[in-house]
């Protein structure tokens, strides 16, 4: 875990030192080591570790051919040296950094395919005189570049490369309206020419072309069969005991697990701690709690798994904690993104993590789109002549009270028609094409977003619709946000937030088996409630109710009404063309109006779109 940075001179010029220190972190960042140096000739490279303990992961091979930076834990190593052990020359275990260069060395640019795990990574061949960069397909890590001239700047974030004299950049208004309509393009740079590689891509890059090419995407055609359900709840729990495992790699004896109510965090934990005891380790609890808000309380829960697996060692940070704070201070974000934010909360956790002695933090984050599963499920079955179906849904409707007919109108009727007959219809009605952009953004730019989100071909399609649309959750996961913003905040105390949902194996299992096995008798997450049964008490596994902190999250926006609005006010992005303030005021309004309603994420993203623009303008030449 750390800050990687890399300067080749594609046409042979040299690199000098103040160069590739320049882009080796960001002003930001609180230094926890100096970065390692290695500079030779038309080459720089640069690594700062985040932890005092992290092997080395600047290598130059032993001939000179190749150099090598890396930010990774590779999880299947062993699987790996069974294939690659002749190309290690070390004689000790090999490092993260040794095993992907040996990768390299057998499978070239297809080598970060054989990789499971977070990593992202820089070869120089001196052979060839060609760069090689990947990250992983899960979007743990990351990677941002830019070429000017002749001259390829890479670093871990884009931040990094804003602090080199030679890269000229300014506000990408493409990613910047994209965030504002509550869509962002997870592939899109907030910076003018700075580029984001994306996940599950490499670059190679010599004098002669830069090329950036897909080396791994989710095969729709892959398939898994069992004869029992008991199969796959077996593969489930091993491929997540796996992912567990993989992510408790540390010299600490403690390992934290943050733990709510919820099937995600509590399968997590309840994993970790029958690993930690075989290994004769402890389990640090980190619970949110909200005592506020009796709808966001989960405290029983929490007690039930504390008693259910024996652990003593919890501690709970009140959500409450700096509500007072102006909305800007308390979800400040950083320049990288709008939604990777330096709240004052993960600050306090990481100080309580680090006080424990632990430098890694379990999460549950990615259960959702791991194993919630789909509604559209139940029209494919009824397709299919399952009439349990229609009973299942209707007895979820009288269960968590939803409307009757509009729900079996919406999962049974409304699939039969194609798009375009629905689309069809809008236009005889005299209503406008249906879009998922918000009213708020001005139609010539409503008109640039769509045509940007044609252009993103989905390389991906599944003939089911369910699994169509869990697959497109999944690449646009606002998840990722809570991800990027525990990343940045861990760094700063040397620890490393994991997240064992976002695992590529699990991922490929989990749009591989029946669709059917994710949603069943009105319980979403029907499979990893069978997986866990046993190792979690009744009373969680078997809970239907997912408890949503919408209600804390609008008692925050309420007591901040009157700043909210100024900052949705400012002009200067309206005059962009970017946003109409008129209409984005108005949705805000209507939802403090209507006391049951909640801020819903489309005004959540243009609101921190606003406070970022805000906040980083005047870095940013505005």
């Amino acid at each position: 875990m750390g800050k990687m940075a890399a300067i080749i001179n594609l046409g042979g010029a040299h690199i000098t030192q103040a160069t590739i220190e320049e882009i080796s972190t960001h002003p930001t960042d609180i230094q926890i080591n100096k970065p390692s140096l290695l500079i030779k000739e038309n080459i720089g490279f640069s690594y700062t570790p985040h932890s005092l303990t992290q092997h080395e992961q600047l290598l130059e091979c032993s001939e000179k051919r190749f150099i090598l930076i890396c930010d990774a834990r590779i999880d299947n190593r062993h699987e790996l040296l069974d294939q690659i052990r002749h190309s290690i020359s070390v004689s000790e275990p090999p490092t993260d950094a040794n095993i992907i260069l040996a990768a390299y060395r057998k499978w070239g640019t297809q080598c970060p395919a054989h990789l499971i795990g977070d990593f992202a990574f820089v070869i120089w061949d001196n052979h060839k005189k060609s760069v090689f960069a990947s990250r992983d397909a899960m979007n743990m890590r990351t990677l941002s570049y830019n070429l000017t001239g002749n001259t390829l700047y890479i670093a871990t974030e884009g931040a990094q490369l804003l602090q080199s004299h030679a890269i000229n950049t300014e506000i990408n208004k493409h990613a910047l309206a994209s965030w504002l309509s509550g869509w962002p393009d997870p592939n899109a740079s907030m910076f003018k020419n700075i580029h984001l590689l994306p996940a599950g891509h490499y670059m190679l890059a010599s004098a002669d072309s830069i090329k950036i090419e897909c080396y791994w995407k989710l095969d729709p055609e892959y398939k898994i069969h069992h004869n029992s359900t008991v199969d796959y709840e077996d593969q489930l729990r091993g491929i997540l005991s796996r992912s567990v495992n993989d992510r408790m790699q540390s010299t600490k004896g403690v390992i934290a697990s943050q733990m709510s109510g919820g099937m995600d965090s509590t399968s997590v934990t309840a994993l970790a701690n029958y690993q930690a005891r075989k290994t004769h380790k402890e389990i640090a609890v980190i619970s949110h709690t909200y005592k506020t808000i009796s709808s966001c309380d989960e405290s029983e829960k929490i007690k039930e798994m504390l008693l259910h697996l024996d652990l003593n060692n919890a501690h709970y940070m009140p959500a409450e904690q700096h509500s007072a704070l102006d909305f800007r201070e308390l979800y400040p974000p950083s320049i990288e993104n709008p939604g990777t934010v330096n709240s004052p909360r993960y600050t306090d956790e990481m100080n309580l993590i680090k006080s424990l002695g632990a430098d890694v933090l379990l999460t549950g984050s990615g259960g959702d789109e791991m194993t919630w599963g789909h509604s559209l499920t139940y029209s494919h079955r009824l397709l299919r002549g399952d009439l349990k179906a229609i009973q299942e849904v209707i007895c979820g409707c009288k269960e968590l009270q939803l409307p009757l007919l509009s729900t079996l109108l919406h999962l049974f009727i409304t699939p039969l028609f194609p798009q375009r007959f629905k689309q069809n219809i809008r236009k005889l009605r005299g209503k406008p094409p249906a879009s998922n952009i918000p009213l708020w953004i001005p139609h010539a730019t409503r008109q640039l977003l769509e045509q940007e989100k044609n252009n993103m071909s989905n390389s991906v399609h599944f003939d089911s619709a369910a699994l169509q649309a869990r697959y497109d959750a999944w690449k646009n996961s606002s998840t990722i946000n809570s991800v990027r913003s525990y990343h940045q905040s861990g760094e700063a105390f040397g620890i490393e937030v994991r997240h064992p949902f976002f695992d590529r194996r699990l991922l490929e299992f989990s749009f591989a088996i029946p669709e059917d096995l994710w949603i069943r008798e009105n319980y979403p997450k029907w499979l990893l409630r069978r997986s866990m049964a046993g190792l979690l008490p009744n009373s969680v596994c078997w809970n239907k109710h997912k408890v949503i902190f919408d209600g804390f999250f609008s008692q925050i926006i309420r007591s901040q009404k009157e700043i909210i609005q100024k900052i949705l006010s400012d002009k200067r992005l309206e005059d962009m063309g970017l946003v109409d303030n008129k209409k984005l005021l108005n949705a805000f309004d209507a939802v403090m109006k209507n006391q049951k309603s909640s801020l819903n994420v489309d005004l959540l993203y243009a609101l921190m779109a606003q406070i970022w623009f805000q906040r980083h303008a005047k870095r940013l030449g505005h």
